[in-house]
């Protein structure tokens, strides 16, 4: 397994030494290149030529990759797609939140906000997508779903992460400002600079400059199925992001790692930048991965339907992992508990959880047994004539880390169910698509608003004149309800601002130190 992660250098900013490969190419550099392409059968992306002003660049680039490396590990990349799973089980210890004694969920809430106010705890964000299946460019992360305040997918994660340091900070009855509660965020070469400046132009969303760190995701690149390099223009590789999984190569080779170990921090709570509904930092998950001793957790939630397109959290062979739909047989998929409840039930939301400790561990000394995954895709690229070639059907091969490839090394797993309704709304496909999207990340924050509100002693009345409005559980369009996270981050603390009052759609509750997301 060597092979495949150590078949390139991979690329990520702000590494801790310059690599070699910065100083200035000499002719004899550019002479042992062409020779090495040659010797490796791949001499071809010398045709066309680089143009002078990428000559250096290009060379710099070359030097990344493990020339000798690549047929070695595309063989095993693709031969480890082709493998079928010799046993699958299912997880046996799935905790569902819900079916906890409310005692034992305080507990846990005490035992995950003493972890926040401790300083004991880090936020990973994983940043790198553009919002292209949006109708943007933009780094996903800056886009607006479309809620009453404008405010962006950013802006969600980081109140969240601000309520969360806030309510640590109240249970330890100290300033929250004394309170150090770090957002890492991955970006990737295509969103690293605009997702900075859209942190800057919102003053860090009041967490604080000083809270945050960037760091960026590195690069791989794309081959044919016969594992040649292809150009993305005359004198550039096509590249492409190397998976989530990549967040370990990065963290080790940014010093992020090795900050957060000097700064005391002994948990990372990791989460995608899509989800609009993830409670960063949950202290009840934090406190529940600690009472578990746990060096690995994920947060699930309860799949739609038997045969619904999702990755389970399994034992494969014994060891916990995320199994993706594909390797579960139809009456696996379709196999029950005397409860009823699916067996292979537990749909991973990339909402994990790993001790620092195991971190550690791992990029020092396992992190060259991380496989790469073939994803089979349409790769446009430049022909040795100079033309541009748009493929219409798979054209090559991307490779990925996957994030949940560790789990299998953790001597103590530990998931936690949840409901969906409340903590998975991903922002994935366009606008108008049925399932996914904007619209229908929407519609659950609305649902899931106007739950809390209610809860609280809060109402919803209905405009003169207009038809009756769907009830809070309805499958019907939900009026608009939004409570910022500055104002309650799971339903608490509105009972002095709702009880009592009748509220008009659109509702928007928002905190009084706050704000316009739009400015």
């Amino acid at each position: 397994m060597q092979a495949v992660a150590g078949a390139f250098r991979l690329i990520t900013c702000n590494s801790v030494t310059p690599p070699t490969w910065m100083d200035p190419p000499s002719p004899m550099d550019l002479k042992q290149m062409e020779q090495a392409l040659e010797q490796h059968g791949q001499a071809h992306v010398l045709t066309p030529p680089p143009p002078p002003e990428r000559r250096d660049a290009f060379l710099a680039q070359l030097k990344t990759v493990d020339l000798a490396g690549i047929p070695s590990m595309l063989k095993t990349s693709l031969a480890g797609a082709a493998e079928r799973t010799k046993k699958l089980e299912p997880f046996p210890d799935v905790v569902t939140l819900s079916e906890l004694p409310t005692a034992e969920q305080a507990a846990l809430r005490s035992s995950g906000l003493d972890m926040i106010a401790k300083g004991e705890v880090a936020a990973l964000l994983l940043a790198g997508g553009q919002g292209t299946r949006l109708g943007t460019s933009a780094p996903k992360g800056c886009y607006d779903i479309g809620l009453p305040s404008g405010k962006s997918l950013f802006a969600y994660h980081c109140e969240r992460l601000l309520k969360a340091r806030r309510l640590a900070a109240a249970h330890a009855k100290v300033d929250p400002s004394s309170v150090r509660l770090r957002l890492i965020v991955m970006t990737s070469s295509a969103t690293d600079a605009e997702t900075k400046a859209f942190f800057h132009r919102h003053a860090f969303f009041g967490l604080g400059e000083s809270q945050v760190i960037f760091f960026e995701q590195g690069m791989l690149p794309c081959l044919t199925e016969e594992g040649k390099l292809l150009l993305e223009q005359p004198g550039e590789l096509s590249m492409a992001p190397n998976g989530n999984g990549g967040v370990y190569v990065s963290l080790r080779d940014s010093g992020v790692l090795s900050q957060l170990e000097h700064e005391g921090v002994k948990s990372v709570f990791q989460f995608g930048v899509d989800n609009v509904l993830c409670h960063v930092a949950e202290p009840i998950f934090l406190g529940f991965c600690r009472s578990r001793s746990a060096d690995c957790a994920a947060k699930t939630v309860p799949k739609r339907e038997p045969h619904e397109a999702v990755g389970v959290v399994a034992l494969s062979d014994g060891a916990p992992a995320v199994v993706e739909y594909s390797e579960i047989s139809k009456e696996m998929a379709e196999a029950t508990d005397a409860n009823g409840q699916l067996l292979f039930g537990a749909s991973h939301i990339c909402v994990n959880y790993f001790s620092l400790a195991f971190l550690r561990e791992f990029c020092e000394k396992r992190l060259h047994t991380l496989p790469l995954h073939v994803a089979r895709k349409k790769i446009p690229h430049v022909a040795p004539d100079g033309t541009r070639v748009t493929p219409s059907s798979n054209n090559g091969v991307k490779l990925e880390y996957f994030i949940f490839d560790t789990f299998p090394l953790a001597k103590r797993m530990a998931a936690l169910q949840v409901p969906r309704e409340e903590e998975f709304a991903p922002v994935k496909n366009p606008p108008g698509a049925k399932s996914d999207s904007p619209d229908t990340a929407r519609q659950m924050i609305y649902k899931l608003s106007r739950a809390r509100l209610e809860a609280a002693g809060g109402s919803l009345r209905q405009p003169l004149g207009q038809v009756p409005l769907a009830t809070s559980g309805s499958a019907e369009e939900a009026p608009p309800v939004e409570i910022s996270p500055l104002l309650s981050y799971q339903g608490e603390g509105l009972e002095e601002t709702v009880r009592g009052n009748a509220f008009e759609a659109p509702v928007l509750l928002s905190a009084p130190d706050e704000g316009d997301a739009r400015k």
